[in-house]
Formats: structure tokens, sequence, C-alpha cells
């Protein structure tokens, strides 16, 4: 019986390595899945209403308030397809991935849902169709989403992206671990942006040759991760780093918690995403070293760490 089910559906998170802001521009972007930071969403039948919990918003679907619409659409969309209206409900969910960090908090959470519905209903999910689904929330949330973070956070390998022109999935051969840190600050993706054009508009010439030098980067990063380089790798990453910084898009916070990865050992270090706040990562040579860099950006005030083998 219907009333007997579960639906269970799982998502991850995804990290910008390369291409903030350039991408805007024309230039590539690699972004990699991140398995250890999940969103899972539990679909189950209940005795009345339809309830959703979670750490963003526990309460009835009615009651979604303006900062998860794009949550909101999803649902009443899937609830129509699955001709749900009159249907109680209870949907849980559990998330290790922080909102506004530039981890696809949403593009996640949007991914795992989906899969929640179509489990309950032991219905196929085609990568069209969860596509379809996950935008409906991202197009509210975000305004008009690549789709990058949408494919990311549903693939196992990287992501080579170029906007309007590629979208593409590639191996990675990399000995190294991730150790990513949240600033504890809300990433300014908007305020970001437009720091960027404003330098685009001042000092053309210079703003253009750093856009350009963020997209050589990106060439010579997507080797290094193919060819297990980790070396030139790390230097890379902090390269980018500078490059960022220099178009007015990192933050004090971000800057120290780099400077702090570099001097505890890291091969390299960067923020990630949108800048003015948000997260960075660095590269180390294996989990001890993970570990130590770990403990050493968590002193310098990070506001919580994540170790990902790569």
């Amino acid at each position: 019986m219907l009333s007997q089910m579960n639906g269970v559906g799982q998502s991850h998170a995804k990290a910008i390595l390369i291409g903030e802001h350039a991408v805007v521009y024309g230039e590539p972007a690699i972004a990699i899945p991140l398995p250890n930071m999940t969103v899972t969403a539990t679909l189950r039948p209940a005795f009345r209403g339809q309830t959703i919990d979670g750490a963003e918003f526990h309460g009835d679907l009615s009651e979604l308030g303006a900062n998860v619409e794009g949550i909101r659409q999803l649902l009443l969309r899937l609830i129509n397809k699955f001709k749900m209206t009159n249907v109680p409900f209870l949907l849980s969910i559990e998330s290790n991935v922080p909102q506004e960090r530039g981890f696809g908090a949403s593009a996640a959470l949007a991914t795992a849902i989906t899969r929640a519905f179509f489990d309950y209903f032991k219905t196929t999910l085609s990568n069209t169709e969860l596509n379809y689904f996950t935008n409906i929330e991202e197009v509210i949330s975000h305004g008009s989403p690549s789709g990058l973070d949408a494919t990311t956070v549903n693939s196992s390998n990287p992501i080579w992206f170029i906007k309007n022109e590629t979208m593409e999935k590639f191996e990675m051969n990399l000995a190294g671990t991730l150790v990513l840190a949240d600033t504890g600050i809300h990433g300014q993706t908007v305020h970001a942006v437009s720091i960027v054009k404003e330098f685009l508009t001042n000092d053309q010439e210079r703003a253009w040759s750093t856009i350009s030098h963020l997209g050589q980067i990106a060439e010579k990063i997507r080797i290094d991760i193919s060819e297990n380089n980790p070396e030139h790798l790390g230097m890379m990453f902090t390269a980018a780093h500078h490059e960022l910084q220099s178009l007015g898009i990192s933050h004090p916070k971000l800057d120290k918690l780099v400077n702090a990865a570099n001097h505890a050992g890291a091969l390299g270090a960067k923020l990630t995403g949108a800048g003015i706040g948000g997260a960075m990562f660095a590269l180390a040579r294996n989990n001890n070293d993970a570990i130590a860099i770990a403990n050493a950006l968590n002193k310098a005030g990070a506001q919580n760490t994540w170790i990902q083998p790569l």
C-alpha cells in the first residue's frame, strides 16, 4: 500500500575550483562534486497536512516563507505531477551543506527532494526530468542559472563549463585532499558581480587582463587534475586567488583563511564561489596534512571545515 511507502532522495554539494566571475565573460570554469557534503530528503505518508521538516523551515507547505519560494514552487509542481493535492505527507530534510556559501545548496536540495518524490512512487527519473524540476527552484532562487550547479550536484566527475558553449564531464586523476572552510559570512553574489562590472568600466584594460589570465589558469588546472600534478595545481589555485583579489571580490576573512592554509602546509588555496564572504578551499597532499590545515583554519576563525578526498 502507498501509505506504507517512504521515498528517499540524496544529493551532494559542489565547489567551483576555478572560473568565478570570469565565466560570465566567456572564460572556462571547473566545478567538482563534494560527496562528503550531503542532502537527504525523505518523503513519508502522514495523517494530516503537508509538512516540511528541515533546518531552514519547519511547518506546513502553505506557510513556507519567501526565502524558500523556489522550494515551495518545486513542491507544488511535484504535488501536481503525482496528483497529491489532497494527500498528507511529511517531507524531512537532513543537510550539512550551508546555504549561500557557493556550495550549490539550493540545487542539491531541489535534486534530493525531486528524487524523494520519484522514489516514493517508484517512478523512473531521467536526467532530463531531474534537470527540469531542479531548474524550477534554481530559476526562482538565482534568476537565470547556468545549469552548472544542477549538473554538478548530480555528477561524480568534475564539470568543464564555458557559458552558452560547453558543459562536459571529465576524468579526475588526482592524488590529494581538499579542505573547505566557511567564513561564516554569507557570500554576496549581487555585490560581487557589480564590483567586477564596475572594474571593467573604470579600468577596462587591467580588468580584462585579469579575466583572461583566470581563463588561462583554468586551462592549466584542467590538465593538472587530469594528469595528477598536485604541486602545480596548488600554485595555480593561489595564483587564481590573487587575481580574484585584484578583481575586488575577496574579503579580509577569506584572505586570512587562505594565508592560514598556506602557512599550515597547503599546496595552494583560494576563495570559491561569488566571494565577498562565503567559502574557500585549500589543497592538501594527503589526509594527515588536510587535518592539520583544517585545524589551522579553525584557529584562524573558520566557522566550519570539511575534508574531501579527491
